[in-house]
This record gives structure tokens, sequence and C-alpha cells, in this order.
């Protein structure tokens, strides 16, 4: 049945590969039949991966590099919470995350966490709250209660519990068939059974009963059968079912709202709602005009053509506030800036880049998030270095250089073994004496090595092999020359002429390290409440460091000038990143992000707004509306696009600093061969006056 209920999802949902996730220990025989949906027969791409111990961070973490975004996690019960939170934690529970839990207690634990994420998150629940007529698990909940003194709502109840009490229903159902029944004393040892038993068993397997989880009915092998369950989905909303496992069938009724009927919601049609913006590019501009300006036709940005394209489906109107304070709640617990004036209703809605964060979601609502992002590092571009003197021979690593000498070397050794034992290589030094006292072999040592040199430079040689065995090995030879020199020449262009970019850390760590730059973040925002709350010592030593400083920045356009003329590294968040990215040329973003989270529409907690706010948000994705918006404002209007494609460079000479290795060793060369004659003509004079002395 679970095999089935998957099978029918992941077709459902077009996942084409997918990563079963199990904590170790637990049974992996319900899993068995998916693994096989990884088989050439259905052409998925299904991995692996075993949650072990009180750490799940590494594997999630793996996970996350090999880009899987789809997961079916198999756990208890118990270990649901500690893989949502780990999972959460590493960034992995984003817009392109998508999950499906075999648990059926998955929708029992809060979620509220979990849900302004964007995440799409799948379970099965067996008991069925959407009937209100459900009067045995109402009473169940009021008895369960006054017995336990607990306040549970009956969509907490753990399944355990459920089937516990569902058994308990089968067994009385049974025994009030029975008649007479009669306890007997039974022992383990005797192959007695009890009279009643078989009798029992039949009666629970015919009965039909209804208990908190739906229709009880059994197989001829005592196997529940029929089974009932609903399909949840985690949405911002809360959670939804949208659809039911029922009949041996999947059935999918998940509401559509079109966009007809999105325009008639009369909770907001007509309505004039006051939207909090901020002046942050390319999120919010003024406008620039020679003309003056009134109203909300002062302002424009991406953020500014969101709103209006959400009152264009909503039917509503709005004007616009300027407020620079996002929010966040003092040590006093006073809230400020946006966040206030939401809680307040001094304003409706708050879109900017405003990021959805635990401590502002205990005070106000989101929408589903519109932009997901994380925070990056901005530096300037250092200039680029030289090629080194010896550039040319970075071509082959030095392990590459080792071989190819020994090589040589002992295929040198090899060509005189072979020379000497191949009778042709032994000839007459003197032609003109048919039957000389002594024969000659050209392949002494520095011959043989001139051999094998002289093919490595492409100048061939005056020594040629006679016999068939020398020859062999010289051909075999030319072709490995010819394939190791035809490489080198085709790479070694690019070592001659390229100039590499040397930056001065690569990691956080190593910027955190770092004597003779300086970070730092915006004063008011979410990026140095990351690095303020963070449990990680690095983080930690950096948020100290920024404050005893006063690294800390106003505006995100003092940090990028700062980044753009001091040794200075700018943290703030990707999409902001990106945007000063393509209006900076000699700006760029230093290693990866440092965490994950997302922007979304502030409003006051319970706001009637949030559902259709959050279905046009929807609407508009699924469209690729915003995805234009993004394209317009960052890599079009104001100065966008001056760095997205690379210019075409011109060719360049190679000069002196490139050629310089080139020459030192041709100098050098020429001074060992000249200081080599020298040796040799002293020697030569030195043995003449022996001789003659």
């Amino acid at each position: 049945l679970i095999f089935q209920v998957l099978e029918n999802l992941i077709i459902h949902k077009d996942w084409r590969n997918f990563t079963l996730l199990y904590v170790k220990g637990h049974s992996l025989l319900r899993l068995g039949d998916l693994l096989k949906m990884g088989n050439d027969s259905y052409r998925y791409v299904v991995t692996l991966r075993e949650l072990s111990g009180d750490n799940y961070r590494e594997v999630l973490i793996d996970a996350k590099r090999n880009g899987y975004t789809n997961f079916v996690v198999d756990c208890p019960s118990r270990n649901l919470e500690q893989v949502l939170l780990h999972a959460q934690q590493v960034g992995m529970m984003a817009e392109e995350h998508s999950y499906i839990f075999l648990s059926p207690d998955i929708f029992t634990l809060d979620m509220d966490r979990y849900r302004y994420g964007g995440v799409n998150m799948t379970g099965f629940r067996l008991v069925a709250l959407q009937n209100k007529d459900n009067e045995k698990l109402w009473n169940f909940t009021t008895t369960f209660n006054q017995e336990t003194g607990k306040e549970l709502e009956p969509d907490q109840f753990k399944t355990k519990l459920l089937l516990i009490h569902d058994a308990v229903e089968v067994i009385s159902a049974a025994m009030k068939k029975l008649k007479d029944v009669k306890a007997e004393f039974l022992s383990c040892d005797s192959y007695k059974a009890w009279n009643y038993g078989s009798s029992l068993l039949n009666f629970m397997k015919t009965n039909k009963v209804v208990g908190l989880t739906r229709s009880l009915i059994f197989d001829g092998l005592g196997q529940r059968t029929d089974v009932t369950f609903d399909l949840l989905e985690l949405t911002s909303a809360g959670n939804q079912s949208i659809g039911m496992w029922t009949n041996n069938k999947l059935k999918i009724d998940r509401p559509i709202v079109a966009d007809a009927e999105i325009t008639q919601e009369a909770a907001l049609r007509n309505k004039t709602l006051k939207v909090l913006i901020a002046i942050a590019p390319p999120y919010g501009y003024l406008k620039l005009s020679h003309e003056t300006l009134e109203g909300n036709d002062r302002y424009e940005g991406f953020t500014i053509d969101l709103i209006e394209k959400l009152s264009e489906i909503l039917g509503f109107s709005y004007e616009f506030e300027v407020e620079q304070d996002y929010g966040s709640k003092t040590e006093t617990g006073e809230w400020t800036g946006m966040a206030l004036q939401l809680r307040e209703d001094k304003a409706d809605l708050a879109i900017c880049d405003l990021t959805i964060t635990a401590v502002r979601q205990s005070g106000i609502d989101f929408s589903t998030p519109f932009m997901t992002l994380g925070i990056g590092i901005l530096y300037k571009e250092p200039s680029k270095q030289p090629p080194e003197m010896f550039s040319f021979m970075a071509v082959f690593s030095k392990e590459v250089w080792y071989y190819m000498m020994l090589i040589q070397l002992a295929l040198g050794v090899t060509m005189i073994f072979v020379g000497r034992i191949s009778h042709k290589e032994w000839q007459n030094p003197v032609p003109c004496i048919e039957s000389p006292e002594e024969l000659s072999n050209q392949f002494s040592f520095a011959n043989s090595v001139w051999l094998i040199i002289g093919s490595v430079m492409q100048q061939g040689s005056e020594i040629a092999p006679i016999a068939l065995a020398p020859r062999m090995i010289t051909s075999v030879w030319w072709f490995f020359t010819m394939v190791m020199v035809a490489s080198y020449v085709g790479t070694l262009v690019a070592f001659l002429t390229v100039e590499k970019n040397v930056l001065p850390f690569n990691t956080v760590e190593e910027l955190y390290n770092s004597k003779s730059i300086s970070y730092g973040a915006k004063k008011r925002g979410s990026t140095k409440q990351f690095f303020e709350e963070s449990t990680n010592p690095v983080y930690q030593g950096m948020y100290k460091k920024m404050v005893a400083h006063n690294w800390l920045v106003e505006q995100n356009d003092i940090g990028v000038k700062k980044a753009e003329t001091q040794q200075y590294a700018f943290f703030m968040e990707s999409t902001s990143l990106e945007y000063w990215k393509e209006r900076h040329c000699d700006l760029l973003q230093v290693g990866g992000l440092l965490d994950s989270k997302s922007y979304g529409i502030g409003m006051k907690k319970k706001s009637p707004f949030k559902k259709y706010i959050d279905d046009a948000l929807l609407h508009l994705k699924e469209n690729g509306e915003i995805e234009k918006l993004r394209n317009i404002w960052w890599k079009e209007k104001r100065g966008g696009g001056k760095c997205g494609e690379k210019r075409d460079e011109e060719q360049k000479q190679l000069g002196m600093k490139n050629m310089l290795g080139a020459f030192v060793v041709l100098g050098v060369g020429c001074l060992i061969g000249l200081f080599i004659s020298i040796i040799d003509m002293l020697w030569g004079v030195f043995k003449r006056s022996v001789k003659y002395s």
C-alpha cells in the first residue's frame, strides 16, 4: 500500500529524481519497492541517504551540495522535529525543496516556523478532521483531555494513540458477538488453544467497525484493507488538504483559484491600502523627473511594480509611505519601524527587501515568499597579476615533469640494452675492411638520450635505429611525444597570456583571520542580526569586531562605496549583491552564501488579506511575472546590464613579462653549455700535456 501511494504521488508531482532519507535502525522494508523505481523500466534517478546519530546536518549538507531537491523521508515520529530543524538550519527549507513524509504524525507538529519558507511538504493523516460531525473524535478528545489534564486539539493526537484506541474498538465489537465467553487458563508451553480464539479472530476479520481512523476492514490474513486517508500539504496559510487515498486510488482535489475568482474577492476589491516601502535600490527609488511629482508617482522600483501587479489582480488601490526602518524587537520588548506600524494598524502592507525572520514572524504575518536569497560577501575585484616567470612550466604538473624525466632515463637504458642484443645494430666501422676485428654499436647512453631528446624537441636526430626492436620502441616513443607535445603546445598560450585574479581571501574564515581587511554589514537588518544571533564562533567573533571597530554602515550604498574604494568586505543579501555587481564592474562576490532565507510582504497578524495576497503571488510566480520584473530592475533599468556581458578584450601581444622565462632558460642553457665546453677544453689540454711530458 505504501509503495502504491508513493508511486502515484511521485508520478503526480513529476519527480524525475528523488532521494530517500531514512533514520539508521528504522526498517527499510517499506522503501524496498520504492528503490525499484530507479530501474530502467521506471527511468527515475533514486538515491539513498542514511541519517544517523544526533546530527543529521552533514548528510543534509552533502545532499544540498549534490543538488538534491526532492526527498522521501521515512523516520519514526520522535525523529521528525530533528529532521525538520536540521534541514532548516542547513538551508533546505526553501521554495526549491520538496518533501514527502511517510510518518502520519508530521502534521501533528507545530509547522508555523517552516510554512513561510516556500518549501513544499506533503504528508498523510488517517483522521477525518474535515468532518465536523465526527462525534466519536470530539468525544474522545474531550474524554482524553479530562482524564490526562492536557489540552490537545484533535489534529495533535499521535497516530499510535489513535490506532490503539481503534484496536480496542475492534476487539470490543468482536467480543460483543461472542456468547457465553468463559475465561480459561492457558500455558505457552502447551499446544492447547483458547476455545473462543478462532471465533474471536473471525469476528474481528468480518466485522465492519468505524473508528477514529475511519473504516476498520480486514482481509482473511488479518491485514487492514480499504484504508482511507487524507493528503496534506504545508502552505503559508497552514496545513491544507490536497487530496485523498481511497479505494486504492489517489484523488487530488487541490482547489485551483482562477484569475477571475481572485479579482472578484470582496476582501480587497475597491479598498485603499496603505503600503510601506523603503528607498532601497532596486526595490524602491525616487523617480527622476523634471516635473514635480506627487503621491505614488514619486516612486518606482521592483516592489512598486510588484504591488501594481497585485492591485491589478485583486482590484485594490494603494498609497505609499516611506519607512526606512524595517522593524525589529528591542531588548525591552518594544517593536519599531514597519513592524510597529503594521501591529498598530497604521499600515496594511509592508513591501521591500523585508526578510522573513523568526523575530519578525512573532509580531507580524508574512505572505508567501516572492524571493529566495542568502548572505554573500561583496569585495572589489583584485588587480590582475602577470604570469609568473616560469609559467610555461605550469602547463604540466610537477608529477608529469618528474615522470617525463624518469621515462626518458629509463627509455635510454632500454635502448642501450635492445641495441646491444640486436645483431643488426653492430656495424662495421671501416667499410673498406671486409672482416674487421671489432664492430661498433651506435647506441651508447649519450646517443640514446640524444635520440630521445631530439624527439621531444621535434628536431630529429642523426641516430637512426636499424633493427626491428629498436625501431618499434622508437616508433612508440615518437607517438608518445606527439601526444605530449600537442597537449603542451595547445595549452601553452593560455598559461602565457592569462592574468589571474588573486583574491586575498576565499572563505569567511580567511576573512576573519585577515589582518588588513575590514568588513561589515548594514546596521539595521537581518544580515547584522544573523551575525549577532549566530552560535558559530567565527560569526560571533566577526560581529564583535564589526561593533568594536565601528565597521557597520547605515545604508547599502555606503557599504558598496567602501568595498569599492577601500580594503573592505561588505556582507549583504545576495539579491542586492547581484544588483550592485551589475552596476559596478570592479566588484564581485567572494565564496558562496552563508545562509538561506526569503523576502515576503509584511502584514498584521491574522490579516484578512493574507490568503488573497498569497494566491495572487503564486499566480504571478507561475506566469513568470516576478522573474520578468527582476530582470527589468536588475539588468535593464537604472544602469543595469553594464557588467552583464563580458566585453571581448583585444588580442594581447606577448610582452617581455610573458616570455621572460623562455629567455632565462635560453641564457642559462647557453651559459651551462659554454661552461662545459671550457671544462672539456681544459681536460683535453691536461691529457695532451700528460701524454707529451
